[in-house]
């Protein structure tokens, strides 16, 4: 499947959080608006790096009114570890068989591709990045561009 893009209607989905708690995009969509980051593994410099990036700025997404989801392939179990030792506040679900990359176009060949997608309340795509080696990215064009749903 190819990349989903701004304007591209987020898709369904349904997966389990750090906790095995089920997080569905039907939870947000009409509700609030949120972000859905892929990361490769709770593992490696540039994951780790971009994960605690957001939860450093995950308080600011609280107030533009913003969810922020991270999605690996990691199970639950990992999920879990990663969380309690980096105190992670926000969701991490476990991409199962990587279903959620590739519903989203963003299975690479061997790993989940560093993509950041926001989804507004109404359930469209209105940002899709790729940075592959620049975690902080991530983060920055997120925060612009929440501020700008906020003001809306």
């Amino acid at each position: 499947m190819t990349k989903l893009k701004v304007g591209d209607q987020c898709p369904e989905f349904s997966v389990k959080n750090k906790d095995g708690k089920e997080i569905k995009s039907s939870d947000f969509i009409g509700k609030k608006p949120f972000v859905l980051f892929f990361f490769p593994n709770n593992i490696g410099y540039y994951c780790k790096s971009e994960v605690c990036e957001f939860r450093d700025a995950y308080e600011k997404f609280c107030e533009y009114g913003v969810e922020v989801i991270g999605a690996s392939p990691n199970t639950v179990e990992s999920h879990n570890k990663f969380a309690k030792k980096h105190k992670i506040p926000f969701n991490l679900v476990v991409d199962e068989g990587r279903k959620l990359a590739k519903t989203f176009g963003v299975d690479g060949f061997l790993i989940t591709d560093r993509v950041t997608f926001i989804v507004d309340v109404s359930g469209k795509i209105v940002l899709s990045h790729s940075a592959l080696l620049k975690s902080t990215e991530h983060i920055e064009e997120s925060l612009k561009l929440v501020e700008t749903l906020k003001a809306n």
